[in-house]
């Protein structure tokens, strides 16, 4: 049996061969790799709901040391592993039939203030105001697109392995990060200079 440092030089495909038989500790290694990355993909996919996102989070780790001979070792372990993931949290929406709330944003955009003076005020806003404002955007898209922003510009993923994960054309990721984009930049426009 290898100890625990030499688990931490292997593979992730190396590993799930070893947690196949039954080895705890590259398991573990699995966990340490893993738990805070897709913990964040968890956090951002479904809204900012920590607690939602430590049950979803666990379940994925349940399911690896349940069936860990589902993962086919064919493939990277990293886009499998985001690939059910990301099946956790459609499922997710379509059990909780999710509704964003779109429409009221942008009746609060469009109410009538003076926009010059909308956009200087906005312009002097800090970071954390962006990043509400970029958070509040993306969660009102749909889960795909949200989900294929996420993936390419937070986690880095390429449109191949975003079609992989999303069981989509390449061209449909595409297009989805194009319309996400132009949404944004919409959307954050006032904090140009």
């Amino acid at each position: 049996m290898l100890k625990r440092g030499k688990f931490s030089v292997l593979s992730d495909e190396e590993l799930m061969l070893h947690i196949c038989n039954g080895e705890e500790l590259a398991f573990d290694e699995i966990y340490r790799r893993y738990s805070k990355r897709l913990m964040g993909f968890f956090v951002r996919m479904l809204n900012f709901d920590k607690t939602l996102a430590e049950d979803a989070l666990q379940d994925l780790f349940l399911k690896i040391a349940e069936a860990p001979e589902k993962f086919d070792g064919s493939r990277s372990f990293k886009t499998w592993v985001f690939c059910v993931a990301s099946n956790s949290c459609k499922n997710h929406y379509r059990h909780q039939k999710i509704v964003y709330e779109s429409k009221d944003e942008l009746k609060y955009l469009n109410n009538g203030i003076n926009e010059n003076e909308f956009l200087k005020t906005a312009s002097k806003m800090d970071g954390v105001e962006f990043r509400k404002i970029l958070e509040e955007t993306l969660n009102a898209l749909t889960a795909e697109k949200k989900e294929a922003f996420i993936l390419k510009y937070q986690e880095d993923k390429s449109i191949a392995d975003i079609a992989f994960i999303q069981g989509c054309p390449e061209g449909s990721v595409k297009s989805r990060l194009h319309y996400t984009i132009k949404i944004l930049e919409e959307k954050l426009k006032i904090f140009k200079p």
